[in-house]
């Protein structure tokens, strides 16, 4: 507790916001490591990447640095069926903070954290990355709006990485029903929450909420058109490109979309000089070097236009 100092009172807010992040991080991180410790030898033997695999973050970005916890709880059990006071007098169940500004919930193997940041996302971080979203225009303008956030993180390495990534959904599908929501902060971009909830909608069906994990960017050069996913690490799955593709950014895209479904659902795991089809007679060659927009190296697979 120090006095109010109006020069260095901002400065200070985004320090404390950092904090609170970095806690966050501390904590998945500790979790994960204590889940791996405990459980060494059996994930071994696990299929797939899920060691590899990140844990799951996303933030919902608000007008207000307020929530309606009774109506998220409401929204939980209604929506998903996720009910934290099943029993009240067991505290694993759910645990919430004195002031309700934050909760701890297990989901079988799983713990989601729930929290309310009254401050926005440090440095402008989400205003930049709203750019990214071709799809909808005011993505930017509800990132610039947004004072406050919830902070959405699930762990538990004991369970399978799709279930860890449908519980996000699940919980941040709630939260975009909050009167006080603006955007959804993830995978690289904002979200407009309308969207966000349709695309949630998959998981109703059984199938993949794909359009919620993964961010398919598009931008041309010249008469042709590239791509490139953001969100495969987080299932210990490369990021894949198509570039320099003579087509429809439209037609590209759902190429793409394709590759990820068919990777997530099969947890398959793609290598450079394969080739990829989905037909007998097509072989789309893939290929592994420096990313032309993400860190590090990603898949780039050869686009064959349909004709």
């Amino acid at each position: 507790m120090e006095p109010y100092e109006e020069t260095t009172a901002k400065e200070k807010a985004i320090a404390m916001v950092e904090m609170i992040r970095s806690y966050w991080m501390e904590q998945v991180q500790k979790y994960e490591a204590g889940k791996m410790a405990n459980d060494h030898d059996s994930a071994e033997d696990k299929e797939g990447n899920d060691s590899q695999a990140g844990s799951f973050l996303g933030f919902v970005l608000l007008s207000k640095p307020e929530w309606n916890l009774s109506q998220l709880k409401t929204d939980l059990k209604t929506d998903w069926d996720i009910d934290w006071n099943a029993d009240e007098n067991e505290a694993e169940d759910g645990e919430e903070n004195a002031d309700n500004t934050s909760f701890v919930i297990c989901v079988g193997d799983m713990m989601a954290a729930v929290s309310l940041i009254e401050a926005p996302v440090p440095e402008e971080e989400a205003v930049a990355n709203a750019a990214n979203n071709y799809m909808w225009p005011g993505a930017v303008a509800a990132a610039k709006a947004h004072t406050a956030q919830i902070l959405v993180a699930v762990l538990g390495n004991q369970a399978p990485v799709l279930e860890r990534g449908k519980l996000l959904v699940k919980f941040i599908a709630a939260c975009c029903k909050q009167e006080t929501v603006l955007g959804v902060y993830t995978s690289g971009t904002v979200f407009q929450p309308r969207f966000y909830l349709d695309a949630a909608q998959m998981l109703t069906d059984g199938g993949l909420p794909v359009l919620n994990w993964i961010y398919f960017g598009l931008y041309q050069e010249g008469k042709t058109w590239n791509a490139y996913t953001y969100g495969m690490r987080m299932f210990g799955k490369e990021e894949m490109e198509v570039l320099q593709a003579d087509a429809k950014p439209e037609e590209l895209r759902n190429f793409l979309l394709d590759i990820v479904y068919y990777v997530l659902d099969g947890n398959v795991t793609l290598h450079a000089g394969e080739t990829l089809g989905f037909s007998e007679n097509q072989k789309l060659p893939i290929t592994c070097s420096k990313s032309e927009v993400l860190e590090g190296s990603t898949l780039k697979i050869g686009f064959t236009a349909n004709k």
